[in-house]
C-alpha cells in the first residue's frame, strides 16, 4: 500500500509540473502574439500607403473644400477657395479617385504620390514623418498637397479685348498691370486709317489660375461675346448692332452680288467701284481680265445660300461683316458653283457707307 501511495504522489507532482509548464508556454505564446501584433501594427504604421489611403479618402466632393482650405493653396486675386473647390469637384465627379507613386520624386524618406480622378492627375501629395514608433518605424502624416501643378492649359489666360473695354475675371476687375499689349491693330481693320480712327485691341495676361476662369468684358455698357481658342486664348469681340445691320443689309448684298457678277464678266466695274473706296477700290480695278475667257459665251447665273454673319460695329463710322454665297453658273455644256466667302469692312464718308476693304476667305 505504501508503494501505491508513493506512485500516486509522484504522478500528482508530474501533473502539477505539466500544468505549470503548459501555463508558462501559454503565457509565452500570449506574450509572443502581443509582441508580434505590436510589431505588425508598428510595421503597418510605417508603410506610407496606409496613410496615403486615408488621405485619398478625403478627395471627395464634400471633402475637397476642407483639403484646399487646410493646405493654403496659392491662388490669384481672381480666385477663392470655393472657385477652386468647384473646379476639382467637377474633376472628382468625372472618375474614381486613385493614386500612385510620383516617378522621380518618391523615396522611402519622402513619399510623394500623384492623385488621379479617373485618368486625370489632379494633385500631388507629399507625406512627412511625425516621429518613430516603438519599433523604430516612421509614423507618417500628410505633409503637403499641391493642386496647381495639375491644371493643364489653365495656369495662364491670355485675353484680347477691344480698346476701352472693361475686363473682369470671376467678377473681379482686371487692372492695367496685367496688360501686355496696347493699341493692337487687327484684320479686317488694317486699311481704314485714311478715313476713320483705326479700331484696336488690348491684350492681358493673367497667370496662376487653377480653375477655368469666368471672363466677362463690356464696352460702353454692352456685354461682349467672349470665345476661347487654344492658339489665341480668350477673345472678346466688338459688339454687333441690329439696327445698323438692318439698315445696311440690302446694300451689303448688292455689293456682294455686283462683285460676283463682275468676276464672271456680267457686271460693271464703274458700278461696283461706286460702292468702294481705298484698298477695296484698288483691288477690283486690278481684276478686269480674270474672267475674260468667258467673253462671248452664253450662260446664266444666280446667287444661292446668301448670308451675312459676324457683324461687328467698331464705331459710329466703321463696321465689318462676313458675307457668303454660292454663285451658280449654268453653261450650255455644264454648270459650276463658286463658293464665295468674304469679309467686308465699311467706313462712313459724308453720310454714305462705303466698302473700304475686303478679305477673300
Amino acid at each position: 500500500m505504501a508503494v501505491n501511495k508513493r506512485k500516486k504522489k509522484k504522478f500528482s507532482n508530474f501533473k502539477k509540473f505539466l500544468c505549470i509548464y503548459c501555463g508558462i508556454l501559454l503565457l509565452a505564446g500570449v506574450v509572443t502574439l502581443i509582441m508580434l501584433h505590436s510589431l505588425l501594427k508598428d510595421y503597418e504604421e510605417g508603410i506610407p500607403t496606409g496613410t496615403m489611403e486615408k488621405v485619398a479618402e478625403q478627395f471627395t466632393a464634400e471633402g475637397i473644400g476642407k483639403l484646399i482650405a487646410d493646405n493654403n493653396v496659392e491662388m490669384s486675386e481672381f480666385e477663392t477657395n470655393e472657385t477652386i473647390a468647384d473646379y476639382f469637384r467637377s474633376k472628382i465627379d468625372d472618375g474614381e479617385i486613385t493614386y500612385k507613386k510620383k516617378a522621380g520624386e518618391y523615396s522611402e524618406n519622402t513619399p510623394v504620390y500623384v492623385v488621379y480622378a479617373g485618368d486625370t492627375a489632379i494633385a500631388k501629395v507629399t507625406l512627412k514623418s511625425k516621429g518613430k514608433n516603438a519599433h523604430k518605424f516612421n509614423k507618417w502624416t500628410l505633409g503637403e498637397i499641391s493642386f496647381g501643378d495639375y491644371t493643364k492649359d489653365l495656369t495662364s489666360a491670355k485675353i484680347t479685348v477691344p480698346t476701352g473695354a472693361e475686363l473682369s475675371i470671376n467678377g473681379v476687375k482686371v487692372n492695367d498691370s496685367y496688360k501686355t499689349e496696347t493699341g493692337v491693330k487687327f484684320a479686317p481693320c488694317l486699311h481704314v486709317s485714311d478715313y476713320v480712327e483705326t479700331p484696336t485691341n488690348e491684350v492681358y495676361e493673367v497667370g496662376q489660375l487653377i480653375a477655368q476662369p469666368d471672363i466677362k468684358a463690356t464696352l460702353g455698357g454692352t456685354e461682349l461675346q467672349v470665345e476661347y481658342d487654344k492658339k489665341t486664348g480668350y477673345v472678346a469681340y466688338y459688339p454687333g448692332d441690329d439696327e445698323l445691320f438692318k439698315s445696311q443689309e440690302s446694300r451689303i448684298y448688292t455689293i456682294a452680288e455686283q462683285y460676283g457678277a463682275y468676276i464672271i464678266n456680267r457686271g460693271s466695274l464703274s458700278k461696283l467701284s461706286s460702292y468702294m473706296i481705298g484698298t477695296a477700290a484698288e483691288y477690283v480695278s486690278d481684276i478686269p481680265a480674270i474672267w475674260a475667257y468667258l467673253w462671248g459665251k452664253s450662260y446664266t447665273y444666280k446667287f444661292n445660300n446668301e448670308s451675312i454673319t459676324n457683324f461687328r460695329k467698331y464705331s459710329d463710322d466703321c463696321f465689318s461683316c462676313d458675307v457668303y454665297y454660292d454663285l451658280y453658273v449654268d453653261y450650255t455644256t455644264g454648270n459650276t458653283t463658286y463658293k464665295t466667302s468674304l469679309t467686308y469692312t465699311f467706313v462712313k464718308q459724308k453720310g454714305t457707307w462705303l466698302l473700304a476693304d475686303f478679305i477673300i476667305n
